[in-house]
C-alpha cells in the first residue's frame, strides 16, 4: 500500500470473476482520451474518465478525482450479477449517491445481484446496508479507523505548512478501505496501478448509470431517499 494521504477524491471497485472488455461495457466506459478532447475537459460539465487495469484476482477500476460511478450502487448490482463480484470504497466531497444515507464516504461489497455489506468507514461504529452487515468484518480485522495529526517535516527537519504548526490529520480510516481491498483481491496496492495512464486502459464514461437488474431498494436491502 502507498501514502494515500494526499489523495482526497477516489473512487476505485476491485472486481472478480469478469475480464477487462466486460466491466468496461457495464460501467460505460466509451473512448479514450485524445488530445481532440481538450473542449469535453474544459466544459462546464467535464466528462467522468476512469482507468481499467488487470489486478490481483481480477480487474481494478479507478477514478482518481473524477466522479463516484464505479461506487453507484447502479454500477455495484450490474458488476455483481452472475459470476462477478466487487468491493468498492469511495471518499468524495461531493457525495457518491442519494441512495446511501447521506454518506461522503463509502465501503461496499456486492456478490449474486445483492449488497452484502455497506458502511460509511469514517463512521463505521453506524448504521450498515446489506443483506450480510458483517461481510465486510474479515478484510477489516485490525484496521484503523481514527484520525491522527502528525507533523510533517522538510527534508532539512524543519516544519512546513501543511495544517496547524506544520502538521496533517491522517484519516486511518481510508487506509483501512485499501488493506480491506487488497486482502479481498489478494494483491498489493501499489501507486502506479492507480496513478498511470496506460494506453487502451483510460476511458470516458457515458452520461447514463448502468441498468441495475433489479430495483435499488432490493438490491440495497434497504428504502432509500433516491436513486
Amino acid at each position: 500500500m502507498f501514502d494515500i494521504t494526499w489523495i482526497d477524491l477516489i473512487c476505485l471497485a476491485a472486481v472478480k470473476g469478469r475480464d477487462i472488455e466486460s466491466v468496461r461495457q457495464v460501467i460505460g466506459a466509451e473512448n479514450e482520451p485524445s488530445s481532440g478532447d481538450d473542449a469535453r475537459f474544459n466544459s462546464v460539465t467535464p466528462p467522468e474518465g476512469a482507468m481499467l487495469s488487470e489486478w490481483g484476482d481480477g480487474v481494478l477500476v479507478c477514478q482518481l478525482g473524477s466522479g463516484t460511478r464505479c461506487a453507484k450502487p447502479q454500477t455495484l448490482a450490474a458488476l455483481a450479477t452472475a459470476r462477478g463480484t466487487v468491493m468498492a470504497t469511495c471518499w468524495h466531497d461531493r457525495g457518491i449517491s442519494p441512495a446511501y444515507p447521506g454518506w461522503h464516504n463509502l465501503l461496499a461489497l456486492a456478490a449474486n445481484g445483492r449488497l452484502l455489506s455497506a458502511l460509511d468507514p469514517s463512521n463505521h461504529q453506524q448504521q450498515r446496508l446489506g443483506y450480510d452487515t458483517s461481510a465486510l468484518d474479515p478484510y477489516l480485522a485490525g484496521a484503523r479507523f481514527d484520525y491522527e495529526t502528525i507533523p510533517v517535516w522538510s527534508p532539512a527537519g524543519e516544519t512546513i505548512g501543511y495544517g496547524a504548526g506544520g502538521s496533517i490529520v491522517v484519516a486511518h480510516w481510508r487506509y483501512a478501505c485499501l488493506l480491506a481491498i487488497e486482502r479481498f483481491m489478494q494483491a498489493e496496492l501499489r501507486e502506479s496501478v492507480v496513478r498511470s495512464v496506460v494506453p487502451g486502459r483510460s476511458f470516458f464514461l457515458s452520461g447514463s448509470l448502468p441498468e441495475s437488474p433489479v430495483p435499488i431498494p432490493e438490491f440495497l436491502n434497504y428504502s432509500p431517499g433516491g436513486d
